[in-house]
């Protein structure tokens, strides 16, 4: 089990108590890793992070999700990775559940499928977004006149057990053959995008994507439940580009281009008539992102972060410095740079698209 954080500890420490008291936890059927983004501050102190069969990985810098992923898998033994997002609450039973449909997949005649989703439910209980379809330029301008919670899902009416396009990485249960052959997640995008990039490229290699849910996890803190700030928004509309360019016929990444540059120039302006000056910068950043993709260069992984920061803080602010200090007895690896660093082939940007 795979857990990436940053400066979730609060979260992380209530996933990981409730995971440890899993029957599968104390047996050593599976372990729990941890992937700290470089959070702000010290380690906590906390028994959870102390327990055999957790291993805590330290990160120099915050490279996004696909990046806190791939170096969690590094340090995993398993033939499956459950993906977790910090803020979810696995009930009592769920591992167990998760182990049965693990050997029932095993057991099927040929090979089980690259990816599995479970359902992910709200704090109340009702449905959450978690299957969705491949991103095509008409449904992209068709999401526009949706309310934000169904732009990117499917509609739950819509969905059965079974294959489908692409599955949320908030728990998603990952075949590790499927991420030896395809190099782990592309650690090109940041945050948001990278599980559809993921499942697009193993569909292409001929693995399937399924969904169950049979299984269900609360998901507390969905992006399309919050307010979206200026800086997730250059992250977010980075990540929408980028996908469209390596994953789509060159002419819809070049008409979404073109489409998100006017939007920038049109809402940037709108925010200077209003003295929002963040937003301004925002909006000025999301345009040279997309001038600059569109020009074949354009920022990846590290770099959007970089750039959404500036535009929230302005030039002349220096960024806030971040250490992680470990304390106490862990079982920790730091990780510095991975050598040999894994990422996708880039076979889907440079193909012919038309």
């Amino acid at each position: 089990m795979i857990v990436v954080n940053y400066d979730g500890w609060p979260d992380v420490l209530s996933l990981v108590s409730r995971l440890e008291d899993e029957p599968e936890f104390l047996s050593g059927a599976c372990q729990v890793v941890v992937v700290d983004n470089a959070s702000l501050g010290p380690l906590p102190e906390s028994p959870a992070l102390h327990r055999p069969g957790l291993q805590l990985v330290l990160r120099p810098d915050n490279g996004g999700f696909g990046v806190g992923v791939n170096a969690g898998w590094r340090q995993s033994r398993g033939c499956w990775l459950l993906l977790l997002n910090p803020d979810v609450d696995v009930e009592p039973g769920t591992i167990g559940r998760i182990f049965d449909r693990i050997d029932a997949l095993d057991a099927l005649p040929g090979d089980p499928p690259g990816v599995v989703g479970f359902c992910l439910r709200n704090s109340d209980g009702s449905s959450q977004g978690s299957v969705g379809v491949f991103p095509s330029l008409a449904r992209t301008v068709f999401e526009q006149f949706l309310p934000r919670s169904r732009r990117k899902y499917q509609v739950d009416g819509r969905i059965r057990s079974g294959p489908v396009d692409w599955v949320t990485g908030a728990c998603m249960l990952v075949n590790t053959r499927m991420m030896t052959e395809l190099g782990g997640f592309d650690e090109d995008f940041f945050l948001y995008h990278e599980e559809v990039a993921l499942c697009r490229t193993a569909r292409d290699r001929g693995w399937r994507i399924e969904y169950d849910p049979t299984v269900s996890v609360i998901h507390r803190h969905p992006l399309q439940n919050r307010p979206v700030s200026p800086k997730m928004r250059v992250v977010i509309r980075h990540s929408k580009l980028l996908y469209f360019r390596k994953h789509t016929p060159r002419w819809q990444f070049l008409a979404l281009a073109w489409v998100v540059e006017l939007e920038a120039a049109a809402k940037g302006a709108w925010a200077a008539l209003g003295g929002r000056s963040v937003e301004r910068r925002a909006w000025r950043t999301i345009g040279h992102i997309a001038q600059r993709l569109r020009r074949g260069r354009g920022p990846r992984g590290r770099r959007v972060l970089a750039l959404a920061e500036e535009a929230e803080r302005g030039p002349s602010e220096p960024a806030t410095a971040r250490t992680t200090e470990p304390s106490g007895s862990l079982a920790r690896t730091v990780v510095s740079r991975p050598a040999g660093r894994r990422r996708p082939p880039i076979e889907a940007e440079r193909r012919a698209k038309g």
